[in-house]
């Protein structure tokens, strides 16, 4: 027994240890800006517009947890912290409030969010080829995000963007504004990660490709990948910064599994890839005349 502190010690020294350490994470409340009301759909949504903004933020810290990317700071310890005398009724997003909430919680990165718009709206849709009307129901979001280096206070990336959802048809036991706070939550998640830890090759084995991600995200069975191979880096010519390395696509494979703990994908083609190179979701195969969503029987 005496020997395992040693180990410990050991195993910390050893090179590639501190691939095991994953940053830790705390996703503080979303704001919302005064001027923001739900527009039309009143509910659709549960309670009060606070009521959502609660939920969309303990739903971003479920999808965190799920990239398995981040340690997420538990949302009790974060309350106990923003219930400090000197941070209660403080702008979360001020410099000062930032560096004391780091402090207190030990996290290595901040997340903030901020809703500017939210809505609903619902229309009864006639159904193609049929006399038949449908309820359809649509929700949209904008959210603004932001990590925030805890260290630093440099802000790592910043994400602005519009999340709709709709819902066809819907039954009495669906909700809106749930599916809507799920879909905003997964796709704030996957820009985030995307921005921190890009998408690449995790393992090679053969024509198949494991990636560096779980099966909860972005990706799908049938998603269409790029293979990219990274050049040298792309300097500021004044400052000296790395701007970026220009990538050149070698392979393509498309999504075959995906899992609670893995995403595997097949190549086409013989190209050459390697451990570590960038992968990129290509958009949608564009269908064609005959491959549309049509009833089948003679056309004319």
């Amino acid at each position: 027994m005496r020997l395992l502190p040693r180990l410990a010690l050991i195993a910390a020294l050893l090179p590639g240890a501190a691939w095991a350490a994953r940053p830790t994470v705390a996703v503080l409340p979303f704001s919302i800006d005064k001027h923001v009301v739900i527009s039309d759909g009143r509910n659709f949504f549960a309670g009060t517009i606070e009521d959502e903004t609660a939920l969309l933020t303990n739903e971003l810290v479920h999808q965190l947890v799920a990239s398995r990317k981040f340690d997420v700071l538990e949302r009790a310890r974060l309350d106990d912290v923003l219930d400090e005398k000197d941070l209660q009724g403080s702008d979360y997003g001020s410099a000062g409030s930032l560096a004391k909430v780091a402090k207190l919680t030990g996290a290595d990165y901040l997340v903030l969010g901020r809703i500017d718009r939210i809505g609903a709206e619902s229309e009864w849709k006639s159904l193609p080829y049929s006399s038949r009307m449908q309820l359809q129901q649509k929700a949209f979001v904008d959210l603004y995000l932001r990590v925030v280096d805890a260290k630093s206070g440099r802000i790592v990336t910043a994400e602005k963007f519009v999340q709709e959802t709709v819902l066809r048809g819907p039954k009495p036991t669906d909700s809106l504004g749930k599916k809507l706070v799920a879909e905003t939550a997964q796709a704030g998640v996957a820009r985030l990660v995307e921005s921190l830890f890009p998408l690449r090759i995790a393992k090679v084995d053969g024509k198949t490709v494991f990636l560096n991600r779980s099966g909860e995200g972005a990706l799908a069975v049938g998603d269409r990948l790029a293979i990219l191979s990274q050049g040298e880096a792309v300097r500021d010519s004044d400052t000296g910064e790395e701007l970026g390395r220009p990538l050149t696509e070698v392979a393509q494979g498309r999504v075959v599994a995906v899992d609670a703990e893995i995403v595997k994908a097949e190549l086409s083609g013989d190209a050459p890839v390697k451990e570590g190179m960038r992968v990129q979701k290509l958009p949608p195969e564009k269908k064609t005349e005959a491959s549309a969503d049509l009833p089948p029987g003679p056309r004319w």
